[in-house]
């Protein structure tokens, strides 16, 4: 799509032109184009109650279906009950009319739809959550709202997964979906970065009789308008609402995971007694004791899940009262600006607040990796796993609390990733015996194991009329199960719902059959070989939906995937401005409903370039935030350095090796959950610092949403304060925490706790 939309409305300028349904709107200058998620608007999608003059669209009135020219028009009215009243004091049960509009044109790569309706909050939520569940792709997208009648209008460009127009066949069934949606959905003021999660949480409050947000609302609006606030007071009272709303579901949730476990401890308990009172019983009491003890085992791993949603939530509500004491302090200062630079500030600021998610996504913030493996470990003489497991020791009284382990099934590529047998773990890393030998070791020493989950794709071992796609072991899957992008497999599967990875079959994931059996074989892997975790391969070649069902199926305690993605360069050179790239990681991550996390290779793309060319002012962007992923959602973002596609022997993207230190420095203290690479731990120099690194980071708790502050970013040096606990500096400027205005104490000093090659990090003197 190009930056100039085309907006299609039914609604008429009294005595308009059917020529004028068609008009070509572009954005103002300022606000940058770009391709929102499923479900979660883009960091430059509008602000909600401003719309630019220019993007007023002048239509005629539609008829139920008509042909103009070679647009095919649907156009439905249509009163529908609310669920709940809205925002601005409707009643409950209350008639709105909603339009719902879907033109396909010859000339255009997708369908338009248009969403109209009077009032309301969570509209945009809803709508993107009926796109999602079907599957289908947002090009693009307008959200506008009429000054004088306060009616809202969403404005769409989608495409079908394969790329191609929605037909017109599915018109009705999908203008249904959307007046459902319709129904009980409010215009969403949500940020980018809380997308559909967090929006659909707050919905669930709102319509929850004696939930927080019910009973305060009303009362809350009253006070204001009694006290004649400005509309700003609206909004802040507005976020205070969501806030509280999700501290209440974050509650209610934790509690009900508590009881849950509770209750499965009382069973075990109750059996145990047999066990002792009755003996003939004895093996039949066992195998219900064990099957109890996989319960527990999974009670647990949810109450941990939901326990970090409530430090979410907390975290959330800490960050809009600092949010409202820095604008309290600095409101006299405020220098007026140009209305689309408030709007920017404004979405980027709302940004930062964590989203509280449902899933495990990084763990509970304070997770530390280690990249166990590289390119070669295959080539262990005494085995890979064997090799691990005599060190241990050596990584828990490091600090790591998780590790990173390689593909586990038997694969066509030593490494791993071109796997054939999912259940047959015995492959170039060890046997399953002692890949089980392995995790256990690792359980005693309270270290998390993290699986290398590889189902985008899965190499046949046989031919059918020349062609590999014959499957063997468990899963004697055929062509049946092969997406049908590339001929070379004969795949007769669905299309692709994300991008073709042309080394080995493609795996069709919209067909239940595929699903259930690799949700069975990662419960297998979980439950009777012992991972804790997952780390999923190439995720940018299924839709990230799929990814929420294995994860939920199998709840893991840590689930982040890999997805690479390209930076934009111009003439060969890094662009300063990598929104759209981080903002394609986000999307990811929403569309899994936040449950998992993701490598911020925005961050270390930038990260390399800034300390190899020297060009330290690379590290914040516009609006004073971290350039990378960690800088709109930490708890979602995995740093790095390398890894073993970016460094090893394949060295496809790798960090300078001189500045590696550097980059340590920066991930070790930064929010984000940081993952330290193999080789860079197997250099004695290198791990000397990594080890005083991450012991600072435990000693302090800095952790995945810790509190940044960027002091200065130029091109000799930057540095930053974390928490107001930690100071750090990287680049050969020179500069001291003691003498800089921000960071100066009249009753202690900053005490250097860690330094090396072009960097310093420094620690409160508390003595």
């Amino acid at each position: 799509m190009k930056r100039a939309q085309v907006l299609a409305g039914p609604r008429a300028a009294a005595g308009g032109s059917v020529r004028s349904l068609v008009k070509v709107i572009r954005r103002p200058a300022t606000v940058q184009s770009t391709r929102p998620c499923l479900g979660s608007p883009s960091i430059n999608q509008y602000a909600q109650g401003w719309v630019p003059s220019n993007t007023i669209a002048v239509s005629s009135r539609l008829s139920q279906k008509q042909k103009v020219g070679s647009w095919q028009i649907h156009s439905t009215t249509q009163e529908v009950e609310s669920a709940s009243g809205d925002s601005d004091g409707d009643p409950v049960g209350s008639n709105q009319s909603v339009e719902v509009t879907l033109a396909t044109m010859e000339e255009e790569e997708g369908t338009t739809i248009i969403v109209e309706v009077d009032t309301g909050r969570d509209l945009l939520a809803n709508i993107t959550t009926v796109f999602h569940t079907l599957g289908i792709v947002v090009l693009d997208g307008t959200v506008t709202r009429d000054r004088e009648t306060g009616r809202s209008k969403q404005i769409f460009t989608v495409t079908e997964p394969s790329g191609d127009p929605i037909p017109e066949s599915e018109f009705k069934k999908l203008k249904g979906l959307l007046l459902a949606a319709c129904a009980s959905s409010q215009d969403s003021g949500q940020p980018a970065i809380y997308g559909v999660v967090a929006a659909q949480e707050a919905k669930r409050l709102r319509s929850t009789p004696g939930s927080v947000m019910a009973q305060g609302q009303g009362a809350l609006q009253g006070e204001l308008l009694q006290d004649q606030k400005p509309s700003s007071s609206l909004e802040e009272a507005a976020a205070r609402g969501e806030a509280a709303a999700a501290l209440e579901l974050a509650a209610a949730e934790m509690a009900q995971a508590a009881a849950a476990l509770v209750q499965v401890e009382r069973v075990a308990s109750e059996l145990a007694t047999k066990l002792t009172a009755d003996s003939e019983a004895e093996e039949e009491v066992w195998k219900q004791l064990e099957q109890q003890e996989r319960q527990r085992v999974e009670a647990s791993a949810v109450l941990e899940r939901r326990m970090a949603a409530m430090e979410a939530a907390l975290a959330s509500r800490r960050q809009f009262k600092r949010q409202q004491k820095i604008k309290a302090e600095k409101a006299s200062e405020e220098v007026p600006t140009s209305p689309e630079a408030d709007i920017m500030k404004q979405l980027m600021a709302q940004g930062g607040a964590t989203a509280v998610g449902t899933g495990p996504a990084c763990g509970q913030g304070y997770e530390i990796f280690l990249q166990a493996f590289n390119w070669e470990s295959w080539r262990s003489q005494v085995g890979w796993y064997n090799e691990l497991a005599t060190r241990l020791d050596e990584f828990k009284d490091a600090g790591y609390t998780a590790m990173w382990l390689p593909p586990p099934s038997t694969s066509v590529s030593e490494q791993g990733y071109l796997p054939t047998d999912l259940y047959n773990l015995n492959s170039k890393y060890g046997s399953e015996e002692d890949l089980k030998n392995l995790l256990r070791r690792m359980r005693e020493r309270e270290l998390k194991s993290v699986a290398d989950i590889v189902i985008n794709h899965r190499c046949a071992s046989s031919q059918k009329d020349g062609k590999w796609n014959q499957f063997g072991g468990r899963l004697a899957w055929n062509e049946s199960v092969i997406t049908c992008n590339n001929p070379q497999w004969g795949g007769s599967g669905a299309r692709s719902t994300g991008d073709e990875y042309e080394a080995a079959p493609n795996i069709d994931h919209t067909q239940e059959m595929v699903r259930k059996n690799l949700q069975s074989w990662m419960q297998w892997l979980r439950q009777h070989i012992g991972y804790d975790g997952w780390r999923f391969d190439f995720v940018k070649g299924y839709s990230g939906h799929f990814t929420r069902e294995y994860i939920d199926a199998t709840v893991p305690t840590l689930a982040f995937g890999e997805y690479w993605d390209a930076c934009g360069y111009s003439d060969g050179v890094l662009d300063y401005n990598q929104n759209a790239h981080r903002q394609r990681t986000v999307d990811w991550c929403d569309s899994t409903g936040g449950t998992s996390g993701a490598f911020d290779f925005t961050t270390k793309g930038i990260l390399q370039e800034a300390v190899a060319k020297g060009e330290y002012w690379r590290l914040v962007d516009a609006q004073g935030k971290p350039s990378g992923v960690l800088g709109i959602w930490p708890s979602r973002a995995v740093t790095f350095i390398d890894n073993h596609d970016t460094g090893s022997t394949l060295n496809h993207w790798p960090f300078p090796s001189d500045g590696l230190q550097q980059g340590y420095a920066y991930i070790l203290t930064h929010p984000g959950t940081p993952a330290i690479f193999w080789d860079h731990w197997e250099d004695q120099t290198l791990r000397e610092v990594i080890t005083d690194l991450i012991k600072l980071r435990k000693k302090r708790k800095l952790h995945a949403r810790s509190r940044l502050k960027i002091l200065v970013a130029r091109a000799e040096f930057y540095s930053a304060v974390i928490d107001d606990k930690v100071v750090m500096k990287i680049g050969p400027g020179d500069w001291s925490p003691n003498q800089h205005p921000e960071t100066m104490m009249e009753d202690s000093r900053w005490e250097i706790a860690c330094s090396g090659d072009n960097f310093a990090v420094w620690d409160r003197d508390t003595q």
